[in-house]
């Protein structure tokens, strides 16, 4: 009851008059024994992992400070011949004011939390830090004139064409099990997801963001506050592929890493393997979810996670937590963004 009052009633996805308590009891009436009964209760005591807000905001409030500028300030050092342990040299420097304010930062999805991202940094200008990385070409005009107009201030002259441009794009987002959505690649080897069609478009002169970024070794930093180690390393070898054509520099930086320790690999918990083989229910399945190349049993390409974020359920969690069907009720209820029609 401690636990549930702590924190998860405070799960975004609820029905109205619904909390963690009312959820547990109709989760565990599914279960036809005790004995199934006390399994599924003692993995939910020993094993969940829940995300809370106030978590998930610290992850987003120290992504800055402790992650993208220490990496700034390191480029800035070597750019202009400073050491990069003599902190409030390089912090002072013209190189890390204007490597700063030539950065913007952009939300990959709802879950970027660019709104507690912002407040945790007032000395970045409001116009560095945008929901979405889907800009108009009016949003596009507004974020070069905004950086026009600071430049010629930290440089006491108009800038030029070439440094008047983004030098580095930072992607934010909250949590990735696989990295599959961010890039992945198509079967005429071209890239698709997130990261990869946000690149594209920076190619196509007609793209409002193709006007802002410098083609110039372009940094593109993808920031998530929360990935598993499997997610780092498909995203690692994915950025280096991606970015290599154009020349781009890639920074993968993740806040806090998912330990595979943490997985729940078939075999290590049997009786609960159990509960998952019995009440699975393939309705969950869709084209979407088939890109993971397994059903959902242990959740979107076999994350076998046992993790609840407080907005939502990860489709990489385990099925038996979050998905709903003739044969199976979901302890955390899942609300899909992508759904077949």
């Amino acid at each position: 009851m401690a636990m549930a009052v702590y924190k998860y009633d405070e799960y975004q996805q609820f029905s109205p008059g619904m909390r963690f308590i009312e959820s547990l009891a109709l989760w565990l009436g599914q279960f036809k024994t005790l004995a199934e009964r006390a399994t599924a209760l003692a993995f939910v005591r020993e094993r969940l992992v829940f995300v809370s807000s106030a978590e998930m905001n610290h992850l987003v409030s120290i992504s800055y400070p402790d992650h993208v500028r220490p990496f700034l300030l390191s480029k800035a050092a070597a750019e202009s011949g400073l050491s990069r342990w003599h902190i409030g040299k390089v912090t002072n420097s013209l190189e890390f004011r204007v490597r700063e304010r030539r950065s913007l930062f952009l939300g990959l999805s709802d879950g970027s939390h660019t709104d507690v991202f912002r407040r945790a940094n007032p000395h970045l200008q409001n116009e560095q830090v945008r929901q979405s990385h889907e800009l108009t070409a009016e949003r596009a005009k507004d974020l070069r004139y905004e950086l026009v107009k600071d430049l010629t201030k930290l440089y006491g002259r108009t800038p030029t064409d070439q440094e008047s441009v983004f030098r580095s794009v930072i992607l934010l987002d909250d949590f990735s099990g696989s990295g599959m959505s961010y890039i992945s690649k198509k079967e005429d080897g071209s890239f698709a997801g997130k990261v990869g069609k946000f690149l594209a478009s920076l190619q196509d002169s007609s793209a409002p963001p193709s006007q802002l970024f410098t083609t110039e070794s372009l940094e593109v930093i993808l920031v998530l506050y929360m990935a598993t180690e499997t997610a780092e390393r498909v995203l690692l070898q994915g950025l280096s592929e991606l970015c290599l054509p154009y020349r781009h520099d890639p920074k993968l930086l993740i806040v806090q890493r998912f330990p595979e320790t943490q997985r729940v690999i078939r075999g290590t918990l049997p009786d609960f393997d159990a509960l998952i083989d019995t009440h699975y229910d393939s309705e969950n399945e869709t084209t979407s979810t088939a890109l993971g190349g397994t059903d959902l049993k242990y959740g979107f390409a076999g994350g076998a996670l046992p993790l609840v974020l407080s907005h939502n359920t990860p489709n990489n969690s385990l099925g038996l937590l979050w998905a709903e069907g003739s044969r199976m009720k979901p302890l955390f209820p899942r609300v899909t963004r992508h759904k077949d029609l």
